[in-house]
């Protein structure tokens, strides 16, 4: 069963890395704009962080009946950065197409910007060359 599921996640990756190059095909031969690029997945990475930071932070202050302002000065920040790609999106676009390929879009940005924090924690680590502490005075 954990081949099956292996192989499963696999052919998921293909199909969305073959959407995601039709896509842009599509819209650099039509409207002369990369759909999927590293700008608009930034934006969109940093968004979805402060969207679930800034949620998570209102939760905590409402539950401690403490000062909920910052979570959700946060979160509407990430919300404008979301908002800033679509806008970006239906400018370069159509208004159907930016606003069809912008939902589609924003699952495959949310996945990836949760495995990219990964990425970069693990990167982090590793340039980070910290060598294990050893105590050598046990009474």
């Amino acid at each position: 069963m954990l081949v099956l599921k292996i192989i499963g996640i696999l052919v998921a990756i293909i199909l969305v890395y073959m959407l995601i190059v039709s896509v842009n095909e599509y819209t650099i031969k039509k409207y002369r704009y990369e759909f999927f690029n590293s700008g608009n997945f930034i934006l969109s990475a940093v968004g979805y962080g402060m969207i679930f930071f800034g949620y998570r932070l209102y939760i905590t202050a409402l539950a401690k009946q403490g000062d909920i302002l910052n979570g959700i000065i946060i979160l509407l920040i990430g919300v404008a950065l979301v908002a800033t790609v679509v806008y970006f999106n239906v400018k370069n676009t159509s208004l159907q197409d930016g606003l069809g390929l912008s939902l589609l879009q924003a699952p495959i940005y949310s996945v990836l910007a949760v495995l990219a924090l990964f990425v970069l924690i693990a990167m982090i680590a590793f340039f980070s060359e910290t060598k294990p502490v050893y105590h050598i005075n046990d009474d």
